[in-house]
């Protein structure tokens, strides 16, 4: 006799059992979960893919990610728990599709490369991660997927941009739009998070990350991280320096910028440098005179070629120290730039002046890990170089400055 194989199914919590009971009795086409960390909504929206692939025989599914690993992880997840239940007769790794014994085949696809979507025609899409996957991805390449026999969109994600998936959000909010639904749910609606793990990133995040991504609310800013950008971005010209000036250079590798971003006692940035594939001799004698010129006391971030150009400038100037990035001490740095732009004890140049610097500010972002571990930087194929220089400079700054806290403000 063969042996029974037994598999142990999905029980949902209650929020997670209100979104099942929505998607499968209403008629609503759009649902769109905006969640707080640790939620569950990944392992939700699984649970509801399976559901259909295996229910509605003959089905088309999409699954998207705004990233190709973690289209691939949800894949591999998925095949763990049905790969040896009789179910699959296709597992195409190298194409990423499943393909079950009712003729219902599943579609992995990362946002990253849209082409790979675009010529699909699916019956159930499932977006995860929304506030990362692009405008111009859904528009063009995701939403005529379902076009032609579409029955059902669910999409979730953390309230970390005002993109497509706040609009959709907020439709779904309204009465006046009943082909969408919406639900909210901070990260404490889940039995599974302890309240010692909610207040310990209470304590340690940012106000407005904390909001975001644990207790699942769009933020009101100009920046993903930081606020209040256009009331510090106010200098049209390059003031002059008071007191002792700071300096803080990052050294690019390949297309990054090297950027050496000046700031005085107060907290004006009184000059920035920015260059990019030039002879690292030819930028230490530009660094170097500056440094000079403005009697500068200089930290100099030292990871990967950064130790060679530390001690070259060294060489020629004494009045330079160096700082090791890591992820703590990069994070130290970003936290004390968000308080001082937040609190406006700090002057930026202006958009006409600088507009390398404001673009990097609104777009610089974050990513929370699962263990509430925080990682700061810009967006892939973007730059950071003048966000990490002005953070280092500014660190230079505070850590060096006897007297109490300047507010800007007040001096004008």
């Amino acid at each position: 006799m063969s042996e029974v194989k037994t598999y142990k199914g999905f029980k949902p919590y209650g929020f997670q059992q209100e979104i099942i009971d929505n998607v499968l009795n209403e008629d609503n086409f759009y649902t769109t979960l905006v969640c707080g960390r640790q939620v569950g909504k990944t392992l939700l929206l699984i649970n509801v893919l399976l559901y259909y692939s295996i229910n509605r025989p003959k089905s088309t599914i999409m699954w998207v990610s705004p990233y190709y690993s973690m289209c691939v992880k949800v894949m591999t997840q998925i095949l763990d728990a049905i790969e040896d239940s009789g179910i699959v007769v296709e597992a195409n790794k190298s194409e990423k599709i499943i393909s079950l014994v009712n003729g219902s085949r599943i579609w992995f696809r990362s946002s990253e490369k849209p082409e790979t979507i675009r010529g699909l025609s699916v019956h159930y899409c499932f977006v995860d991660e929304a506030q990362d996957v692009s405008n111009d991805t859904v528009n063009k390449a995701i939403l005529p997927t379902l076009t032609a026999v579409g029955k059902k969109m669910l999409i979730a994600g953390t309230p970390k941009k005002r993109n497509w998936f706040y609009t959709f959000f907020k439709r779904g909010l309204s009465n006046d739009n009943p082909n969408y639904k919406s639900f909210n749910a901070p990260s404490t609606v889940s039995p599974y998070v302890s309240t010692e793990f909610i207040e310990e990133q209470r304590q340690s995040l940012p106000a407005n990350i904390f909001a975001q991504e644990f207790l699942a609310e769009f933020q009101d800013s100009d920046g993903l991280v930081f606020q209040g950008i256009n009331q510090v971005c106010i200098n049209d010209s390059w003031p002059k320096g008071s007191g002792t000036i700071y300096g803080g250079l990052d050294i690019g590798n390949k297309d990054d910028y090297t950027v050496l971003t000046l700031i005085d006692t107060t907290g004006r940035v009184i000059y920035i440098y920015r260059d990019r594939h030039t002879e690292y001799s030819k930028i230490v004698e530009q660094v170097v005179y500056i440094c000079k010129k403005y009697k500068v006391q200089l930290f100099v971030e030292t990871n990967s070629m950064g130790d060679v150009i530390f001690e070259m400038i060294k060489k020629q100037y004494k009045s330079v120290t160096p700082w090791v990035t890591s992820n703590k001490s990069k994070e130290n740095i970003i936290r004390r730039l968000i308080s001082d732009i937040q609190d406006q004890s700090i002057e930026l140049p202006s958009v006409s002046l600088f507009e390398p610097l404001y673009q990097e500010l609104t777009q610089f972002e974050y990513k929370v890990s699962p263990s509430g571990l925080i990682q700061y930087g810009a967006p892939s194929s973007m730059h950071d170089d003048c966000v990490i220089s002005i953070a280092l400079a500014n660190y230079n700054r505070v850590n060096n400055v006897s007297r109490g806290k300047l507010v800007i403000s007040s001096l004008r």
